[in-house]
Protein backbone atom coordinates (compact mmCIF):
# COMPACT_ATOMS: atom_id res chain seq x y z
CA UNK A 1 0.00 0.00 0.00
CA UNK A 2 1.03 3.57 -0.52
CA UNK A 3 2.31 5.48 2.49
CA UNK A 4 -0.69 6.66 4.47
CA UNK A 5 -3.21 4.48 2.68
CA UNK A 6 -5.53 2.31 4.75
CA UNK A 7 -7.56 0.71 2.00
CA UNK A 8 -6.81 -0.56 -1.48
CA UNK A 9 -8.66 -2.11 -4.38
CA UNK A 10 -7.24 -3.07 -7.78
CA UNK A 11 -6.97 0.51 -9.01
CA UNK A 12 -7.82 2.65 -5.99
CA UNK A 13 -5.94 3.59 -2.87
CA UNK A 14 -7.59 5.31 0.06
CA UNK A 15 -6.44 7.34 3.00
CA UNK A 16 -8.15 9.40 5.69
CA UNK A 17 -9.20 12.89 4.66
CA UNK A 18 -6.90 15.74 5.61
CA UNK A 19 -6.78 19.51 5.50
CA UNK A 20 -5.27 19.44 2.00
CA UNK A 21 -8.41 17.83 0.53
CA UNK A 22 -10.59 20.95 0.53
CA UNK A 23 -10.58 21.30 -3.27
CA UNK A 24 -11.73 17.69 -3.75
CA UNK A 25 -14.54 18.05 -1.21
CA UNK A 26 -15.64 21.34 -2.79
CA UNK A 27 -15.63 19.75 -6.26
CA UNK A 28 -17.69 16.78 -5.06
CA UNK A 29 -20.13 18.44 -2.68
CA UNK A 30 -20.03 22.15 -3.51
CA UNK A 31 -18.47 25.10 -1.71
CA UNK A 32 -21.15 25.15 1.01
CA UNK A 33 -21.46 21.41 1.77
CA UNK A 34 -17.84 20.38 1.07
CA UNK A 35 -16.06 21.95 4.07
CA UNK A 36 -18.45 20.65 6.76
CA UNK A 37 -18.41 17.18 5.19
CA UNK A 38 -14.62 17.19 5.12
CA UNK A 39 -14.43 18.26 8.76
CA UNK A 40 -16.96 15.59 9.78
CA UNK A 41 -14.95 12.90 7.96
CA UNK A 42 -11.72 14.04 9.60
CA UNK A 43 -13.33 14.11 13.07
CA UNK A 44 -14.97 10.71 12.63
CA UNK A 45 -11.67 9.20 11.56
CA UNK A 46 -9.82 10.64 14.55
CA UNK A 47 -12.54 9.47 16.96
CA UNK A 48 -13.52 6.08 15.53
CA UNK A 49 -11.10 5.18 12.69
CA UNK A 50 -14.24 4.75 10.60
CA UNK A 51 -15.04 7.47 8.07
CA UNK A 52 -15.09 7.93 4.30
CA UNK A 53 -11.61 8.01 2.77
CA UNK A 54 -10.12 10.09 0.00
CA UNK A 55 -9.91 7.74 -2.99
CA UNK A 56 -7.06 8.07 -5.48
CA UNK A 57 -6.54 6.49 -8.89
CA UNK A 58 -3.19 6.69 -10.67
CA UNK A 59 -1.97 9.04 -7.94
CA UNK A 60 -4.80 11.56 -8.31
CA UNK A 61 -7.75 12.09 -5.94
CA UNK A 62 -10.92 11.00 -7.73
CA UNK A 63 -13.51 10.65 -4.98
CA UNK A 64 -14.52 10.11 -1.41
CA UNK A 65 -15.91 6.82 -0.20
CA UNK A 66 -16.13 4.57 2.81
CA UNK A 67 -18.18 3.99 5.90
CA UNK A 68 -19.81 6.00 8.61
CA UNK A 69 -21.11 4.55 11.83
CA UNK A 70 -24.88 4.34 11.41
CA UNK A 71 -26.05 6.02 14.56
CA UNK A 72 -29.82 5.51 14.60
CA UNK A 73 -29.61 2.86 11.86
CA UNK A 74 -28.65 -0.78 11.99
CA UNK A 75 -25.13 -1.23 10.61
CA UNK A 76 -22.58 0.89 8.80
CA UNK A 77 -23.48 3.47 6.19
CA UNK A 78 -21.64 3.10 2.88
CA UNK A 79 -21.00 6.32 0.97
CA UNK A 80 -19.20 6.95 -2.30
CA UNK A 81 -18.90 9.96 -4.56
CA UNK A 82 -16.61 10.25 -7.59
CA UNK A 83 -15.62 13.20 -9.74
CA UNK A 84 -17.61 13.33 -13.00
CA UNK A 85 -14.46 13.00 -15.12
CA UNK A 86 -13.91 9.40 -13.96
CA UNK A 87 -17.49 8.26 -14.62
CA UNK A 88 -17.82 5.13 -16.73
CA UNK A 89 -14.44 3.65 -15.74
CA UNK A 90 -15.89 1.11 -13.28
CA UNK A 91 -14.17 2.67 -10.29
CA UNK A 92 -17.36 2.97 -8.22
CA UNK A 93 -18.27 -0.69 -8.70
CA UNK A 94 -14.72 -1.75 -7.91
CA UNK A 95 -14.76 0.43 -4.81
CA UNK A 96 -18.06 -0.97 -3.52
CA UNK A 97 -16.92 -4.60 -3.85
CA UNK A 98 -13.58 -3.91 -2.14
CA UNK A 99 -15.26 -1.81 0.57
CA UNK A 100 -17.66 -4.64 1.37
CA UNK A 101 -14.72 -7.04 1.68
CA UNK A 102 -13.09 -4.53 4.03
CA UNK A 103 -16.31 -4.22 6.05
CA UNK A 104 -16.38 -7.96 6.68
CA UNK A 105 -12.69 -8.69 7.15
CA UNK A 106 -11.49 -5.55 8.99
CA UNK A 107 -14.54 -3.86 10.49
CA UNK A 108 -16.33 -7.16 11.27
CA UNK A 109 -19.60 -5.69 9.99
CA UNK A 110 -22.45 -7.67 8.55
CA UNK A 111 -25.10 -4.98 8.01
CA UNK A 112 -24.55 -2.15 5.56
CA UNK A 113 -26.94 0.51 4.34
CA UNK A 114 -26.75 3.37 1.86
CA UNK A 115 -28.83 6.44 1.08
CA UNK A 116 -29.12 6.54 -2.71
CA UNK A 117 -30.15 9.63 -4.69
CA UNK A 118 -33.40 9.02 -6.54
CA UNK A 119 -32.47 11.31 -9.44
CA UNK A 120 -29.31 9.37 -10.39
CA UNK A 121 -29.79 5.67 -11.23
CA UNK A 122 -26.11 4.66 -11.38
CA UNK A 123 -25.41 4.36 -7.60
CA UNK A 124 -28.53 2.23 -7.13
CA UNK A 125 -27.46 -0.07 -10.00
CA UNK A 126 -23.97 -0.44 -8.53
CA UNK A 127 -25.37 -1.28 -5.10
CA UNK A 128 -27.96 -3.65 -6.54
CA UNK A 129 -25.17 -5.55 -8.36
CA UNK A 130 -23.40 -5.86 -5.00
CA UNK A 131 -26.50 -7.40 -3.42
CA UNK A 132 -28.20 -4.39 -1.83
CA UNK A 133 -31.98 -4.25 -1.90
CA UNK A 134 -34.27 -1.26 -1.60
CA UNK A 135 -35.68 -0.91 1.88
CA UNK A 136 -39.21 -0.67 0.51
CA UNK A 137 -40.24 2.39 2.47
CA UNK A 138 -39.48 5.98 1.70
CA UNK A 139 -36.22 7.21 3.17
CA UNK A 140 -37.18 9.32 6.14
CA UNK A 141 -33.91 11.28 6.04
CA UNK A 142 -34.66 13.01 2.73
CA UNK A 143 -37.30 12.94 0.03
CA UNK A 144 -34.67 12.83 -2.71
CA UNK A 145 -33.01 9.60 -1.51
CA UNK A 146 -34.01 6.02 -0.91
CA UNK A 147 -32.58 3.56 1.54
CA UNK A 148 -30.86 0.37 0.37
CA UNK A 149 -29.63 -2.39 2.69
CA UNK A 150 -27.32 -5.38 2.57
CA UNK A 151 -26.79 -8.13 5.11
CA UNK A 152 -23.47 -9.85 4.64
CA UNK A 153 -22.51 -13.30 5.74
CA UNK A 154 -19.30 -13.42 7.65
CA UNK A 155 -17.26 -16.60 7.41
CA UNK A 156 -18.13 -18.86 10.30
CA UNK A 157 -15.45 -19.18 12.92
CA UNK A 158 -13.91 -22.58 13.05
CA UNK A 159 -13.99 -24.06 16.50
CA UNK A 160 -11.71 -26.98 17.27
CA UNK A 161 -13.46 -30.16 18.28
CA UNK A 162 -13.22 -30.92 21.99
CA UNK A 163 -10.68 -33.56 22.85
CA UNK A 164 -11.85 -36.71 24.48
CA UNK A 165 -10.21 -37.39 27.66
Amino acid sequence: MDKGSVFRSGRLTARPAGHGDAALYAALFGPDRGPPRQIADMQDWSRHAVAPWVLSHAGHPVGVGGFRIGFGEDGLELRFDFLPEVAGQGLAGEFVQAALDHAVSVLKADRIFAHVPTDTPVPARILHKAGFIADGGEDASAADTRLMRLTLRRPKARHPLPRAG
